[in-house]
Formats: structure tokens, C-alpha cells, sequence
């Protein structure tokens, strides 16, 4: 996968590439996106014009890592927890991604992945839903 982005994609940077995706959603689609649970909702619309537009995740990659750290930073301000580094070869290949969400009840949420699976699966990988289920402090450690 091709990521040429702005920051590193480390845990550090996390924040930096969620403000990124914030300034180019709101310049080039018009998007409020404030971090808040509810905005979720307009990634996932998002992700579906991409999808209608026939966008490939490999051909939209970058743009989907921020989306992706976006998420995570709507996960990390609003039910807390804080962006770790994959270093786990099972935790790896389970992620496929550099890093994850830790919640402070020892689940991980993978959103970077998510984003991808909203893009290549639909409705069916809900954003709002996964926040649902975070909140709810239910386990999911694969999602």
C-alpha cells in the first residue's frame, strides 16, 4: 500500500493526520467534521460516494489512513484510551495497520481498518456503529 502522507503514521501523529483529514474534508467536500460521535455519520456518507464513485481503497489509501486516524480521535476524545503502535506479529496481522486504539479497559479498536472495510464492504462496517459498540465497553478486538 502506497501512504504518502503529511505525518509519519505513528501513534504521535495520529491527532496531526485526524486535523488533516478534518481541513481537506471541509475544503474539498464541504464536511464539518468536529469530532464528535455524530459526525461519524458523515464519514460513513462520505465513504459511500466514494464507493458510487467506483474509488479503490488502494487507489485512496492516504485519505483513507486520516479518515481512519479521524475515527480513532473521535474514539480517543469522546470514550478515551490513547493510540498505541502495533507491535505484536498477532496483533499485526490481525490490525494490518501501524497502529490501533487502546481503550483503558484493555480492548483495542483497529478504526484505520474499519474506514478500509467501510469503503471495500459497505454499510455492513458501520462507523456510528462502531463507536456504538466501543462505548458500550463491549470487547471487539479485531474490529
Amino acid at each position: 500500500m502506497d501512504l504518502r502522507l503529511k505525518y509519519a503514521p505513528t501513534p504521535e501523529h495520529a491527532a496531526d493526520l485526524a486535523d488533516t483529514c478534518v481541513e481537506a474534508a471541509k475544503r474539498i467536500s464541504g464536511l464539518n467534521l468536529d469530532y464528535s460521535p455524530e459526525s461519524l455519520a458523515l464519514v460513513d456518507r462520505q465513504l459511500d460516494r466514494f464507493a458510487g464513485e467506483g474509488q479503490d481503497s488502494s487507489k485512496i489509501a492516504s485519505t483513507l489512513f486520516c479518515f481512519g486516524c479521524y475515527v480513532g480521535e473521535v474514539l480517543v476524545r469522546n470514550l478515551g484510551g490513547h493510540w498505541i503502535a502495533v507491535k505484536d506479529p498477532a496483533m499485526e496481522r490481525l490490525a494490518g495497520f501501524p497502529m490501533v486504539v487502546m481503550m483503558e479497559n484493555g480492548d483495542w479498536w483497529n478504526p484505520i481498518g474499519k474506514v478500509f472495510k467501510r469503503l471495500d464492504d459497505g454499510a455492513s462496517e458501520s462507523l456510528e456503529y462502531l463507536f456504538a459498540v466501543a462505548a458500550g465497553g463491549r470487547s471487539a478486538r479485531h474490529s
